[in-house]
């Protein structure tokens, strides 16, 4: 027998290779469903962050409609009724509600809707968000130069001399609000509870201009009252309460994002304007204790120590409610109460704090003395406590009472 005998050669037949094992076949369809599922899983998701997207850019478009067509509606009655105080306080509801809109869509861009088209901005939206944040910073500054240049029309004075420096300091200041490096730590301060956003850098820019307002506004009020006396018309009547009340109302609404943000429970929820408890009805009437000791022994010492800033006081009560019939005192005491409280205590406090709300509520009663303003910053920290310790209701009912005892016992 031949050594090679039974070892195939290169022209012997190939022996076939062997077949895929059932298992092989098995772990290849397996990881072929695995594959397939998941991709499917992928495009469930991908579908779901879409449908998840479209439904909040169309919630939030459909919000800024409505608050557009209150904006405007609103405008327009109120200046054939000749309130534009309202008409502003509407115009800024709006704005409020736009910067509430980005807020919402950047939220969810950076979350769980990050990369999705439909919540990117548009070219409108990009043009909108570079001119609004500096609009009202610009528009303040702007006001605050037309007062420097009344201050300057008046008869010369020291008094005079110093508001027009104010003013032109003041317009100055609201501009830095303009520059974002500026922006950041001035809306830090002022809104120490709440985060940066497009809707606390815009709270910031008002209140900035609001808290810089006393100063020039007191050095020059004697002229501004025989301004505003000269033309014959009640410094408040029964239209200007509704007005202010119904503007109030809505910029508080709108500054927490009412059908942009929260619906109308969690507005309400977040504005503290949940029912009354028994503990708060025994806060309330604490509360108002306290504000009726305030006042009383504030007045007390006002007259005995500054009895000119005493009748001036007075005689600036008188010009508000002085001719008004017992009805309207308590509409009086009721927008005020209703309309303050919403706006100060409810949607500002829980974002800026107790000092801060209770020094804008102070510095949006210019037409009171230097001392009469102490005694509202007072007020205003015993209705921010009230606020605290119970809710936004009780602080309502508090405030209304007051007002409506002042304004009756000033007739």
């Amino acid at each position: 027998m031949d050594a090679n005998q039974g070892t195939p050669d290169d022209h012997g037949p190939e022996l076939p290779s062997s077949p895929p094992s059932p298992v092989a076949l098995t772990d290849a369809g397996y990881t072929a469903e695995l594959a397939r599922l998941a991709e499917a899983e992928r495009a469930a998701a991908a579908l779901e962050r879409r449908i998840a997207a479209d439904g909040l850019g169309g919630r939030v478009r459909q919000g800024l409609t409505r608050w557009l067509v209150i904006a405007v509606a609103g405008a327009a009655v109120a200046a054939l009724s000749q309130h534009p105080d309202a008409a502003m306080l509407l115009a800024v509801a709006a704005m409020f509600a736009l910067t509430q809109s980005w807020d919402v869509r950047d939220r969810a861009r950076d979350g769980e809707l990050a990369g999705e088209p439909g919540l990117e901005p548009a070219t409108v939206g990009l043009v909108l968000r570079m001119i609004v944040p500096i609009a009202v910073p610009v528009l303040a500054a702007g006001g605050y130069v037309l007062f420097g240049v009344y201050a300057r029309s008046l008869p010369t004075t020291v008094q005079h001399v110093d508001a027009m420096r104010w003013c032109w300091a003041a317009a100055a200041a609201c501009m830095a609000m303009t520059i974002p490096a500026l922006a950041r730590p001035i809306t830090r301060s002022l809104f120490p509870y709440a985060a940066w956003s497009n809707t606390t850098r815009l709270s910031a820019s008002i209140a900035l201009g609001l808290l810089l307002l006393p100063v020039p506004a007191r050095l020059v009020m004697d002229e501004m009252i025989d301004l505003f006396t000269s033309t014959g018309r009640p410094l408040v009547d029964v239209g200007s309460l509704v007005s202010q009340l119904v503007g109030e109302v809505a910029l508080a609404a709108a500054a927490v994002g009412l059908w942009v943000a929260r619906d109308g429970n969690a507005m309400r929820e977040r504005l503290g304007l949940t029912a009354m408890r028994g503990r708060h009805v025994v806060v309330a009437l604490v509360g108002l204790g306290l504000v009726i000791a305030v006042n009383s022994g504030m007045e007390a010492i006002e007259h005995a120590r500054f009895p000119a800033l005493w009748a001036a006081d007075q005689e600036m009560g008188r010009l508000i409610a002085g001719e008004l019939n017992v009805a309207a005192s308590i509409l009086l005491g009721v927008s005020a109460g209703v309309g303050e409280e919403v706006l100060v205590r409810g949607a500002l406090q829980p974002r800026a704090g107790l000092f801060w709300a209770s020094l804008l509520f102070t510095a949006g009663h210019v037409q009171y003395t230097w001392f009469g303003m102490i005694t509202i910053l007072l007020l205003g920290v015993a209705l921010g406590i009230v606020r605290a310790r119970a809710n936004t209701t009780t602080a309502i009912v508090v405030h209304a009472l007051y007002d409506i005892l002042a304004a009756i016992s000033a007739k």
